[in-house]
């Protein structure tokens, strides 16, 4: 049993009880302002996604409000019912807006059916890599697919509504050459990566507790640009032929790129939830935002002005002066992403070491002493279940992975409390105990 006392601070309040809910919230109808906002504009310059954008976002916000204004009424008399059935209207609307922008993103990617299939089998090994890059604590597949989705779906369709009106009110009306092709690519910079981070400042916010560092954010930003990618590669497939474009975009760009600038979102909101005081957390957020839109910027900026000469021919455009260009422009950002999660990956890995030495010495049962050096290495801990499964067979592999897991959480939680990453106090390290304990105790 554990011993009775006051309840540890920790940095992962209770569910549905922490501050990051509301500035999620705000976050949330600040981008639906600003894509009604934005639809508005975009009808004025003739753009058929913002026609349509403004038609969805008119009917579900009818809808939202009739159900609201019907379940307030029927439920007056019992305030948590109401409340209960109110989740439920906020789930629909959700639901119901994010079908509406999966439509236009389909029609964003042309409804390139053979697109997708060609393209699918190199996304599919991007997020499987991404997703083992994380040594010491697998991130849950549905943050990883709820990131993935939203870069595919949500921001192409921000970066439509905010992009177009820009271009067609300032772009256009600049004189053809390097003053066009630079105002060009700060609005694909700027308008593309905004909704792209903001994906990533939502899991911040919104699940802190799966956002423990640098490493995370690292990996939530690269699937939002990852998701971003896949679309964005449907559509020019369409426009500009499918094997060159899956060549240019699922095969030399697919780690660079899009995936590269939002990791480097990822990465300064990552050390902002590593840094004390709100100061410091704007600095290091701003720092990878802006680190993100250089990098993009960079890139269209010099497709877009002709800087970097091209040649006429196809094989050597192709094969070696494209990607030299990657190379050289991407390489670098790409490059520094690798470092920050290498660093990142190595702080994490001491830390969880030194936090499961701690635990072991309470002699509270939830971490052996013999354990130790085995969760600290993740190929111990690999080879540990595979030893499991030839033993134990299925049952004793999945026994071995849940209370591993289970251990590694508790660490990470004493980690971030030990760094004084405090929201409220709480009993969060008691019941990651007690869980431990039960799936000790469950045996095989």
């Amino acid at each position: 049993m554990i011993a009775p006392g006051p309840p540890p601070v920790s940095a992962n309040p209770r569910h549905h009880h922490h501050h990051g809910y509301r500035a999620g919230a705000a976050i949330t109808i600040g981008v639906l302002v600003a894509m009604f906002v934005a639809s508005i504009v975009g009808v004025f310059v003739k753009s058929s996604i913002a026609v349509l954008d403004l038609g969805g976002l008119i009917v579900i916000g009818i809808f939202f409000g009739g159900t609201y204004l019907l379940v307030a009424a029927f439920s007056l008399h019992d305030r948590e019912r109401r409340h209960r059935r109110l989740r439920v209207v906020f789930i629909v609307f959700g639901v119901g807006l994010l079908i509406w922008m999966f439509v236009l993103a389909s029609l964003i990617a042309n409804l390139n059916l053979v697109g997708a299939l060609a393209a699918l089998p190199f996304t599919l090994f991007a997020i499987w890599v991404l997703r083992h890059l994380n040594r010491n604590q697998k991130e849950p597949w549905r943050l990883l697919l709820a990131a993935f989705g939203w870069g595919g779906v949500v921001a192409t369709n921000l970066a439509i509504l905010f992009e177009g009106p820009y271009d067609l009110l300032v772009v256009s009306n600049l004189i053809p050459g390097p003053g066009q092709g630079i105002s060009a690519s700060f609005s694909a910079a700027t308008f593309e990566e905004l909704p792209k981070g903001i994906a990533v400042l939502l899991l911040f916010f919104v699940m802190r507790s799966q956002f423990d560092d640098v490493v995370d954010g690292i990996l939530y930003g690269a699937m939002v640009g990852l998701g971003f990618n896949f679309v964005e590669s449907l559509g020019y497939m369409s426009a500009h032929g499918l094997l060159p474009q899956l060549y240019v975009r699922q095969l030399l760009g697919l780690f660079a790129g899009h995936t590269t600038y939002t990791a480097l979102i990822g990465a300064g909101i990552g050390v902002a939830r590593q840094q004390p005081g709100v100061w410091r957390k704007v600095v290091a957020g701003a720092s990878g935002f802006l680190a993100a839109v250089g990098a993009h910027f960079l890139w269209d900026a010099l497709a877009m002005t002709a800087i970097i000469p091209h040649t006429n021919s196809f094989l050597l455009e192709a094969f070696v002066f494209l990607p030299l260009r990657v190379m050289f422009v991407d390489g670098p950002f790409t490059a520094l992403v690798l470092v920050l999660l290498v660093a990142g990956l190595h702080r994490e890995g001491r830390a969880l070491r030194q936090q499961l030495e701690q635990e072991a010495a309470l002699g509270l049962g939830t971490v052996l002493p013999e354990e130790v050096a085995v969760l600290a290495s993740p190929r111990q801990r690999a080879r540990w279940r595979r030893h499991e499964f030839l033993t134990y067979g299925w049952r004793g592999y999945r026994w071995l992975g849940r209370l591993q897991r289970a251990q590694l959480a508790l660490a990470m939680e004493r980690w971030h409390r030990a760094r004084q990453e405090i929201d409220d106090p709480l009993e969060a390290e008691d019941a990651l105990r007690q869980h431990i304990l039960i799936v000790r105790a469950g045996g095989r």
